[in-house]
């Protein structure tokens, strides 16, 4: 059984299973799809009729369950009745709320909000696949970042972090020059795609392009159940446990597994921690040192 802190709402359960079905098999997966898309119906489902929904066995059943962190099935479903208990009516979500709040409360609101969803996010990502990713990124020759749409900053900013701790890194931002480079890249190189959803188009073709050209794959997305997250060698999956913040937190986690991946592939090489290699000290001197005029910039009249 998993070692997690239990989910606190029915879209914290949802994430929670969809982050950590990367790690599992087909048929664990099918349970996984079957549990998140029945759950409004899943406190009154036997275990053998989740099982025939998956198209799998009641023992597979079980077994999903406790990968999922609860003792069994009968578990699960005695969590999910308390959310029940739990959620704000219907009644009350339906109706507008007449109150105006100032501007000082609704940040608070949204950090808090965010530090909370934060929390919960590092629980869903797998350390043993964050162990793999590391391994990967640092044997890997040249480094290739891909991603769309808003995934394209979080990518180029890894790049650039990257190629400061002395990698070969490159985030192309047009979508055929991620393709392009993806093809030409090798068995010994590797290829991290960034997608909220798992499911975006042109990274699923960046994707397959550098897996045809024999590199390894690695996902961040939201859902270990995704497109995006089985087409990969190692999928790291995480994202907001509540629908308030699922695609605005959902970026910001990638962006700090990006980060904690930068650090611990620099710690194990020496480097400092997100500060130039070593090979780059001449650059970042020249770039940052401030410009002293000459006398032939001087004015006439300040001659």
């Amino acid at each position: 059984m998993t070692d997690i802190s239990p989910p606190r709402t029915h879209q914290a359960f949802i994430a929670h299973v969809r982050a950590s079905a990367g790690q599992f098999g087909p048929a664990e997966k099918r349970v996984a799809e079957a549990l998140v898309s029945d759950i409004d119906e899943i406190t009154a489902l036997a275990t053998s009729q989740i099982a025939r929904r998956a198209q799998t066995s009641a023992a597979t059943v079980v077994r999903t369950c406790q990968r999922l962190g609860y003792s069994g099935y009968n578990a699960l479903k005695a969590e999910l009745t308390r959310f029940q208990y739990l959620q704000p009516s219907t009644a009350d979500a339906d109706t507008p709320s007449t109150d105006i709040d100032s501007p000082s409360t609704i940040i608070d609101r949204v950090f808090s909000t965010a530090q909370a969803d934060l929390a919960s996010a590092v629980t869903l990502l797998d350390r043993k696949s964050f162990d793999r990713a590391v391994d990967v990124l640092s044997s890997a020759q040249r480094i290739l970042f891909v991603g769309s749409g808003e995934s394209a900053t979080p990518a180029q900013d890894a790049a650039l972090r990257f190629t400061m701790g002395g990698r070969q890194a490159v985030a192309p931002v047009e979508t055929l020059s991620q393709q392009f480079t993806a093809r030409l890249l090798s068995k010994e190189d590797a290829c991290v795609a960034i997608s909220f959803s798992g499911a975006n188009r042109h990274t699923l073709d960046a994707v397959s392009a550098a897996r045809s050209a024999g590199a390894r794959i690695i996902s961040i997305t939201s859902s270990g159940v995704s497109p995006l997250a089985q087409r990969a060698d190692v999928s790291l999956a995480t994202g907001s446990p509540t629908q308030e913040t699922d695609v605005f937190v959902g970026r910001i986690a990638h962006t700090l597994v990006l980060n904690a991946l930068n650090l611990a592939i620099q710690q194990q090489s020496g480097e400092p921690a997100f500060g130039p290699s070593q090979d780059l000290i001449d650059v970042f001197a020249r770039t940052l040192r401030p410009e002293i005029p000459s006398e032939l910039d001087v004015p006439d009249a300040q001659q």
